[in-house]
């Protein structure tokens, strides 16, 4: 076997190997943002910041439960401690004396229930409302990711666009090429034609070279916002003038904007609802704790190991209680606490303020952009047609002999700067409406 097929069969089982655990995945627009509900890596922590604070909830609710604790001891008393006394026939004298028993050991068990206290009742209340605002905070970023996804997949779906007009036009331009070089060939076109013609296909090729770079950076920050993985291959099934019809439609523009349903603003108002509990906290550390308490343990002392020993006799003791921890004096510090825990709360009072500020800002710019963008739109497509004409006009001029090199020339520029034009008011239209849709979405949370 010589060394050309061992290198090929080399090279086709890297292939191979490289090729493992790839796929080739299909999304249509709404596909892709489901799929990135489910594996986008934001979300998956965010969805665990929810499992958290459920748990929370509960490490909250069982402080105030009954507490049950058990233990179990052994002691080898290898120097049996000794203690001195005075003598009993001599005063004047002491005696050592040992106490205790080579072995020892116990079983003891507690049970402790709180009865009253002010911070475990404002506690429990805090965890209910952080886990409220955690299910905001996951419905917002739901929100965040599928605006990122959708214009994510418009840019691919954009840069996808400006190939096949570049690629279409290129192939256009390189069969006029050949054949004016044929035509010059036998002295019936001029060199400058021939040479603007190599041109036009030479800046042909260079924009599609960039564009194909391009749609690797697009698809790999689609990808990145999905949640797949960077080997895998995209397929996308829509495309944006599809997407676009659906976007048009002015019911978006007759939904009204409610602030108390937004979902910064209910984040926001979860979080004054946070501080005005702190305060209350605070304020608890006041109050007296109540609690009660019953201990229970069994002891037995042996010179022997014998703890097994049915006739052996262990000690049993038991003890009922009840607790009342009583705040005095801290020198100032519970009072500094409530003081920052109001402070808190009254900046979080003026953050509410200024969120309904912006948020009516942000309406009225993004409905505002996007009846400029939907504009501009319109124009460009008019514009895009128009231009396409001229351009499939002049390229038949040329052809038949009618039309210089240089028209041509100027009506294919201008054809290609319509086309970017109206395939960048194709983006900001769908981003515009995104921005849009998202600030009139209504959390139900």
């Amino acid at each position: 076997m010589n060394k050309v097929i061992i290198s090929t069969i080399i090279f086709f089982v890297l292939l191979s190997a490289s090729s493992v655990g790839q796929q080739i995945r299909t999304f249509s627009l709404k596909e892709a943002i489901e799929f990135a509900e489910q594996n986008n890596y934001t979300l998956i922590n965010s969805e665990k910041d929810v499992e958290s604070a459920k748990y929370r909830v509960k490490e909250s609710t069982s402080i105030g439960l009954p507490q049950i604790n058990a233990s179990v001891s052994y002691n080898d008393n290898l120097q049996r401690p000794v203690m001195i006394i005075p003598d009993f026939t001599d005063p004047t004298k002491t005696m050592e004396l040992q106490f205790g028993t080579k072995y020892d050991g116990a079983l003891a068990a507690s049970v402790s229930q709180l009865i009253f206290s002010g911070e475990y009742i404002v506690g429990l209340q805090a965890a209910k409302k952080y886990l409220e605002k955690t299910d905001i905070d996951f419905f917002k970023n739901t929100l965040e990711v599928k605006q990122k996804v959708a214009d994510s997949y418009y840019a691919v779906l954009s840069v996808l666009d400006g190939m096949v007009i570049v690629d279409s036009t290129l192939t256009i331009t390189r069969k006029l090429a050949d054949e004016t070089r044929q035509v010059y060939a036998v002295g019936f076109a001029d060199e400058t034609d021939v040479d603007q013609l190599d041109l036009l296909v030479a800046d042909l090729e260079a924009n599609l070279d960039y564009l194909n770079n391009r749609l690797v950076v697009t698809q790999a920050v689609l990808k990145f916002y999905m949640g797949i993985s960077y080997a895998d291959s995209l397929i996308l099934t829509d495309n944006m003038e599809t997407i676009i019809e659906e976007k048009t439609n002015l019911a978006l523009m007759s939904n009204p904007f409610q602030i108390a349903q937004n979902v910064d603003f209910r984040s926001i108002a979860k979080k004054k609802q946070l501080s005005f509990l702190q305060v209350k906290l605070e304020k608890s550390t006041y109050m007296p704790s109540i609690s009660a308490f019953l201990n229970y343990q069994t002891q037995a002392q042996r010179d022997q190991w014998d703890f097994f020993n049915s006739n052996g006799v262990w000690y049993n003791s038991s003890v009922f209680g009840v607790t009342m921890n009583i705040p005095v004096f801290s020198s100032g510090m519970r009072y500094s606490r409530v003081k920052q825990a109001q402070i808190a709360y009254e900046q979080d009072e003026v953050l509410e303020n200024q969120v309904i500020s912006q948020l009516n800002l942000q309406y009225s710019t993004a409905k505002s952009e996007y009846l400029n963008a939907l504009n501009v739109y319109l124009n460009k497509q008019k514009s895009r047609k128009t231009a396409e004409k001229i351009y499939q006009k002049t390229t038949s001029k040329y052809s038949e002999g009618m039309a210089t090199s240089l028209d041509l020339l100027n009506t294919h520029n201008q054809f290609l700067n319509t086309e970017n034009e109206y395939i960048n008011a194709s983006l900001a239209l769908l981003k515009a409406s995104e921005e849009l849709e998202k600030i009139l979405t209504k959390s139900e949370k």
